[in-house]
């Protein structure tokens, strides 16, 4: 696997993760702080720091999360993706935080939720397997009634919803059908996390083009993971 330099400008503070050699390095920003010159700073000093001049691969969490922040590292990573012909890899948001959860909880199925608008929230439904967390049927943008989950009750193991979309586990439960294990629950995003999904996601041959990367909205933009067909 050739390094990859992972850009998260998405969720929180902004921060570059440097996947190489089976290990990781990593940079952050400091609070709230999203901009292009940071995370290209940031970049250069992950870099600088494992003695890399360039990257083989330019991971980004390419969204649903913060507008503006998933616009920066977008751009940024088309940028040095374009400067070092090397391709793109990008990442969901919502595979994150089912990335953290899975490893936090030890669930076999996830429900990734990201506060939207109002009662909207963007969701993903996420499973665990030998290959990385695997989605289970497109992401969505909605309120609650509006999701649904294309793989019978059953067949989904433990379950836990994690992100800030989410509140009462009984609305939760009583929609989609399903026991959770537990309310919903924190999924704090750490850097093994990043290293982890981006790592993945090269391994199923994720990776394109600069001029092909856009930011995900869901529903408003293509989704970039390869999805696992709905059972039934």
């Amino acid at each position: 696997m050739p390094p990859i330099l992972i850009l998260d400008t998405a969720l929180g503070p902004a921060r570059a993760v440097l996947l190489a050699d089976g290990g990781w390095t990593a940079r952050h920003a400091a609070a709230s702080q999203r901009s292009a010159q940071g995370i290209l700073k940031l970049a250069r000093e992950v870099l600088d720091a494992a003695g890399a001049r360039r990257a083989g691969v330019v991971a980004v969490v390419a969204g649903p999360g913060s507008f503006t922040g998933t616009r920066i590292g977008v751009a940024a990573a088309q940028g040095l993706s374009a400067a070092w012909d090397a391709p793109a890899l990008p990442l969901s948001a919502l595979a994150l935080i089912a990335t953290a959860a899975a490893r936090l909880h030890s669930a076999d199925t996830v429900l990734a939720a990201i506060r939207a608008r109002g009662e909207a929230m963007y969701f993903g439904c996420y499973a665990r397997a030998a290959e990385g967390m695997i989605p289970r049927g497109r992401e969505q943008a909605g309120s609650l009634p509006q999701l649904r989950i294309g793989t019978p009750a059953p067949q989904l193991g433990s379950v836990v919803a994690a992100g800030d979309g989410w509140r009462a586990a009984a609305a939760i439960e009583r929609h989609f059908g399903i026991v959770l294990r537990g309310g919903p629950v924190g999924a704090a995003v750490e850097d093994r996390d990043l290293a982890s999904l981006a790592g993945a996601a090269f391994m199923r041959g994720e990776t394109l083009a600069a001029d092909l990367l856009r930011p995900n909205y869901v529903g408003a933009a293509p989704q970039y993971h390869h999805q696992q067909p709905a059972a039934g």
